[in-house]
């Protein structure tokens, strides 16, 4: 895809749709044209890949279960990536593509003996044997990280609600399962005087419009919009009931709730257990508004709006590591704005929800016409020469998230 639309870019020093720029300017721009995409977050590392095997000697022990632990991982991976609802018709792995897939592995927590070896694994793949497998079984699949929430954990405990505490399991549970790694990652507050004076526990649950403000000045400070609030409440015969909550973001989540038994399982356990499944529902929830299932391309011509070149670059870097944009070509471009042209997969809004993961809005400025406005004049160059340059800019707008 990347190369794809560099080599675009790169064809624009032969247009003349540059004449717009003073000679410095338009120096500058091409080089920030014709720089390296920024490097997207590595999705595809699995972590916590448990492997217990026991062979005649510790040494093909731990080779027998460091092949094991690559081809689970992979399974673990593809699933990581796709919908439940698909998982049923995920391909079959065997050890050897899983080798041939994997990009290198560490292994942590080794315990071995004479004849056994016990160890956990995080494996990282090549993102393109991963691709080939799910495009090869025709089963769609996400790629666009979600940007991180702020997470709080809140533990209803003797009729008190335990937020910031050392003593909260309930936090523990979630510090183990390392959120910050999925799909839809997540961000566990530190924890520091000012953010315990300003939103204690009572604030995180409340619904008062005080609450709202103080949750959204605190996801403020981690450099996110959405807070996800997730209240566990110890039941009747040690079960675990628990309630999770998004708190702005740029697209709406429906909570999420479930009632776990604790079947044999100490609390701590029981409590990872539970963690473990409401992040899974967070990216479930993730994937399902950003997975397309319908591999149509549609083309959309955007005004992209920038007040510096560190913009710009920002917007650039947006559309090439936004899975969705499968090509883009800049038909013109002045000091303060570019008219692009994208070929995209999914619908606007869903290009418009994986633009935002990288900052940059995409919005439809018919939508909601202000009282008394004129048409906009943009100073957009065209890609054909010796025509008059475009006089009305596109309807769709590209921009800087603020």
């Amino acid at each position: 895809m990347n190369r794809r639309i560099l080599r675009r870019i790169k064809g624009l020093s032969m247009i003349s749709a540059f004449r717009l720029l003073r000679a410095p300017l338009c120096a500058l721009a091409l080089a920030t044209l014709l720089a390296a995409p920024a490097a997207a977050a590595d999705i595809f590392t699995v972590r916590g890949v448990h492997v217990d095997k026991t062979a005649e000697s510790a040494t093909a022990a731990r080779s027998a279960a460091q092949v094991e632990g690559q081809r689970l991982a992979l399974i673990a991976m593809m699933k990581k990536l796709t919908l439940p609802d698909d998982w049923a018709s995920l391909p079959e792995i065997d050890d050897a593509t899983a080798q041939n897939a994997v990009r290198g592995f560490q292994v942590a927590s080794e315990k071995t003996s004479s004849t056994r070896y016990i160890a956990e694994m995080i494996v990282s793949f090549q993102p393109e044997a991963v691709r080939r497998l799910l495009r090869g079984a025709g089963i769609p699949f996400a790629e666009t990280q979600a940007r991180p929430a702020l997470l709080l954990p809140v533990l209803w405990r003797d009729g008190t609600l335990v937020l910031w505490e050392e003593n909260n399991p309930w936090r523990d549970a979630w510090t183990s399962l390392r959120p910050a790694d999925e799909l839809a990652p997540l961000i566990l507050a530190i924890g520091e005087i000012m953010e315990m004076n300003t939103v204690p526990a009572e604030t995180a649950v409340s619904d008062s419009e005080e609450a709202g403000t103080a949750l959204s000045d605190l996801s403020a400070n981690y450099g996110t919009s959405e807070v996800v609030v997730a209240v566990a409440t110890l039941g009747a015969g040690g079960s675990l009931q628990v309630t999770l909550t998004h708190r702005g973001g740029a697209a709406p989540s429906a909570p999420l709730s479930g009632t776990y038994q604790a079947d044999g399982r100490d609390l701590p356990q029981l409590m990872k257990a539970a963690a473990a499944d409401m992040l899974s529902g967070i990216a479930v929830q993730w994937k399902r508004q950003i997975i397309v299932r319908d591999g149509t391309l549609s083309t959309l011509t955007v005004q992209a709006d920038f007040a510096t070149l560190s913009e710009w670059e920002t917007i650039r870097k947006g559309l090439t590591s936004t899975p969705l944009v499968q090509d883009m070509e800049v038909a013109g471009i002045s000091p303060r704005g570019a008219e692009i042209r994208i070929s995209h997969k999914g619908s606007t809004e869903m290009l418009a929800l994986s633009l935002a993961q990288q900052n940059v809005t995409l919005s439809d400025r018919a939508a909601a016409p202000a009282e008394g406005a004129t048409p906009v004049e943009d100073d957009v160059a065209p890609m054909d020469t010796g025509t008059a340059a475009v006089r009305s800019a596109p309807r769709w707008r590209l921009g800087i998230r603020q």
